[in-house]
């Protein structure tokens, strides 16, 4: 949904909104095999990775199939939210949702492009020369222990742990972090962008006990951005297009 003030931009942009579109997808995460048990060094959980990457995209396609059936060029303002079950623990599900528009030089060989980007930031990307190639998306899962072998692990005179960084969790955190970002790096090469921009993160935590004592950590880091390229489609006024905030 565009706001009065975005609506009117998104118009003076050559871009027409039509309607609000949606795609979904329901998953089932497979079994995942831990090499080297809870007390192994940091590791990705390819096979709970690569549910969310493919959950995430399949509720893409939708969003783009009905994009395509609106007759649009494009779906601007596009978010994306996951959720899980208290009643199916190893079901995911992604909701894509955003404002499909008219903007015929937006459209992509693959169809209608989208962009996570609001009207009102879209507009103002297309006034300084650029054009949205596509949205892309990543979630790494990576499990570790707490902290790391070769670490030493002070103690004060009273056997408890003094201050000391948990190394392990810091290096599955970069782990994973990394792991995302090359993934987006390489979505967006695949869209022919030559970059990204409004990537937005999000991070998920997951402890692992070993009897009573916290043995390790999963992160589940995802993230979502615009792949960009040089060049605004033809019919894109700069000139005439204003920034607006919205209060």
């Amino acid at each position: 949904e565009l706001g009065h003030p975005e609506f009117a931009l998104v118009r003076r942009s050559g871009l027409e909104p039509i309607t609000q579109v949606l795609g979904s997808c329901v998953y089932h995460v497979g079994w995942q095999f831990m090499s080297g048990g809870w007390y192994s060094q940091s590791q990705e959980l390819r096979v709970l990775s690569d549910a969310y990457n493919d959950c995430r995209r399949r509720a893409f396609d939708r969003l783009r199939a009905e994009a395509e059936l609106a007759g649009a060029d494009a779906v601007v303002g596009v978010r994306v939210t996951a959720a899980r079950y208290d009643w199916a623990a190893d079901l995911i599900e992604f909701q894509a949702i955003g404002t499909a528009v008219r903007a015929p030089g937006l459209r992509t060989p693959r169809g209608p492009a989208l962009t996570n980007l609001s009207g009102q930031d879209c507009a103002l990307l297309l006034s300084a020369g650029h054009r949205p190639c596509g949205v892309v998306g990543a979630t790494a899962v990576f499990f570790g222990t707490l902290y790391s072998w070769s670490q030493p692990i002070p103690m004060t005179a009273w056997g408890a742990w003094s201050n000391v960084e948990m190394a392990g969790a810091t290096q599955t955190w970069y782990s994973a972090r990394h792991r995302v970002l090359s993934e987006l790096t390489a979505a967006a090469a695949a869209l022919g962008g030559g970059g990204i921009v409004a990537t937005e993160w999000g991070q998920e935590e997951r402890p692992y006990e070993s009897g009573d004592r916290l043995a390790g950590i999963t992160y589940i880091i995802h993230a979502l951005a615009t792949a960009i390229a040089d060049g605004a489609p033809a019919g894109t006024d700069a000139a005439t297009t204003t920034p607006v905030l919205p209060l």
